[in-house]
Parts: C-alpha cells; structure tokens; sequence
C-alpha cells in the first residue's frame, strides 16, 4: 500500500515520517511555480556524479537545478526528459536519452575538469557521452540546488512551463566521478549508493510549497 501525504502542517509531517527520511518519493503533480524541493551550499567541485530516480510522462520540465549565487548561472541542470539535456557551468549538451515513459528510471551523470569528460547514463547503461565540456571550469559553491523547478534567478523565478510533473526519489551527488560498475550496480536498486555531498534524506526539510511524499517511494527495492 502507498501513503501520500500533503505538506500542510511541519510538525505532523515530521511525525510522521520520523523513521522514514530517506524511504520515500516526492510526487509533483501538476505544473506551477510552489512545488519543489531547496537546500543551500554545494561544495565547490571540480568533478561530481548526480544519480536519481524519476518517474514521469512529461515531456518537458526540470528535474534537477544547481544555480550559483557566486556568478549566476546554471551551473549544473537536468532538462526535458524525453530527451534530456545535460548542462555544466551554462553550457548544454544534448543526450538523447528519454526517460518519460511513466516507469521508474535511474538517472545518472559524471563529469571531470581534466578533460571536460562527462557521461549520461539510463538504468546503469551508458547513453551518451563526450569530453570538453567547460574544461578546467568548477562548480561554483554556496548556491541553491532545486528539485522540480529550473531557476532564472538564484533560488527563484521559475517558470511554470519548465516545472517538473513526476516522482523523484533517491537523489544523491557526489564529490567524484563513480565508475561504470557502480553506477550499474546502483540501477538495480534505489536504495544503493549515498552520495559524499548531498544524500536523499538532506532534501525532506527543503520541501516547499504542497507537493506529496509517497511511502514507500514504489521504485525497485523500495515497495
């Protein structure tokens, strides 16, 4: 059985997720501007991996958001899901990879400043990847990571036509770029891997707005 709950009062929501910080899914349901998640103050980084879980029909919408109050830009973004884009330090590369089939998928990427590297991968295989992505360039710390909307500004004006419409669970980064094994090894289950920078469970208190947390999440071992 699946519990969906409304954010409407903190204290009965901390309640009732007491025990449950980590296992369960935040459903967006519909397009707008008040449903997200928002934490502050990413490590500044010169190689990350970024792996979620999403759930979704849409064919457009941001899922991930990293905006830095240092330069503003988007330092690092997740865009459209049916063929998502990838964009570092305010340059976009296309994938071609769709995840907007309304089953649950493990999203996952890497990148390194060496050499611009960077790698797109679906359900732990590999869908695209290239090098000379912003070489050199780091991510910029102390900025605003948003689930569900893409920012124009730090932290804020989003656009309703780019807002996320779907489940996200299990988001996770890291400091380094995970191998292929791992990433592999982790599409078997959302529960597996916790990342060194951000983990699933640091996103529960940013949750704004009146989004709606499923328990449990519904995605592979967590039913």
């Amino acid at each position: 059985m699946f519990f969906t709950i409304s954010f409407v009062c903190f204290g009965i929501f901390s309640a009732l997720v007491s025990g449950q910080k980590s296992g369960y899914a935040l459903e967006l349901p519909a397009q707008g501007v008040t449903d997200f998640a928002n934490i502050w103050g990413m490590l500044p980084l010169t190689e990350f991996t970024v792996c979620f879980w999403l759930k979704t029909t849409a064919v457009t919408g941001c899922p991930f958001s990293y905006a830095s109050t240092n330069t503003f830009q988007n330092e690092l973004l997740f865009f459209n899901p049916s063929s998502f884009e990838l964009n570092v330090g305010n340059q976009a590369v296309p994938t071609g990879v769709s995840a907007a089939d309304g089953k649950w998928h493990q999203i996952c990427a890497t990148w390194s400043n060496d050499n611009g590297a960077w790698k797109f991968c679906k359900d732990g295989v590999l869908g695209k990847s290239g090098t000379n992505l912003v070489k050199g360039h780091t991510i910029q710390p102390g900025g605003s990571l948003i689930l569900g909307q893409e920012q124009d500004t730090v932290g804020g004006t989003f656009d309703k036509t780019q807002s996320f419409v779907g489940r996200l669970a299990f988001v996770n980064v890291w400091s380094y770029t995970l191998p292929g094994d791992a990433i592999k090894e982790y599409a078997r289950c959302c529960l597996a891997g916790e990342g060194n920078v951000y983990t699933w469970s640091d996103f529960i208190y940013g949750i704004r707005g009146n989004p709606r947390m499923v328990i449990p999440a519904g995605c592979p071992c967590a039913l």
